[in-house]
């Protein structure tokens, strides 16, 4: 596997179909005009942004915080306690899996910090840091998911393959779910 690329625009050879282009502030501003999912790399972090339309930055959070909304959208079963230190588990029983993680932070409406590894993984805990921006007046929403640090190894490499194979999976979902 490559090492991290260490430009924004350049992609995994195994998942470069990402959207966007850019910083995440350019990723964002491209969501924000008018593509709903971009997808880019941030140094060793992968930055993925979802332009929500006609959905306030409360409501866009809860794809995170809400079981309901997570369910419609991730395919998992939340269970949460938001406050720093609190668990952060999404089960899914379909394939069956489980990660499991803590929150870091929660601001209600602006933004979450959570880790999780999968269960059984021996690898260290991964991070995921989501963001979200009002636009046009409040009534829409960017919505960012920044994942990462990956490592430049091959185990770091491959981490950050299969994560963004995921969210570029289950991120164009994400505005139906929260507008559902």
């Amino acid at each position: 596997m490559p090492d991290t690329p260490s430009a924004d625009t350049t992609q995994p050879a195994d998942a470069g179909r990402g959207t966007g282009a850019g910083t995440s502030g350019a990723a964002g501003a491209s969501a924000a005009a008018g593509e709903l999912v971009g997808i880019t790399d941030s140094g060793p972090a992968i930055v993925a942004t979802v332009a929500l339309p006609g959905c306030e930055p409360v409501r866009a959070l809860a794809a995170f915080t809400d079981p309901a909304v997570l369910a419609r959208w991730w395919r998992g079963e939340l269970t949460a306690d938001l406050v720093p230190g609190g668990r952060y588990i999404v089960s899914f029983p379909a394939i069956p899996a489980r990660m499991a993680g803590h929150v870091v932070s929660y601001q209600p409406g602006r933004s979450l910090e959570f880790t999780w590894a999968w269960d059984g993984e021996v690898e260290p805990p991964s991070a995921v840091k989501v963001r979200v921006e009002p636009i046009d007046e409040g009534r829409s929403t960017v919505l960012t998911v920044e994942h990462g640090p990956h490592s430049r190894d091959e185990a770091g490499q491959t981490a950050h393959a299969l994560h963004w194979e995921g969210w570029e999976h289950f991120l164009p979902r994400l505005p139906a779910a929260v507008n559902g």
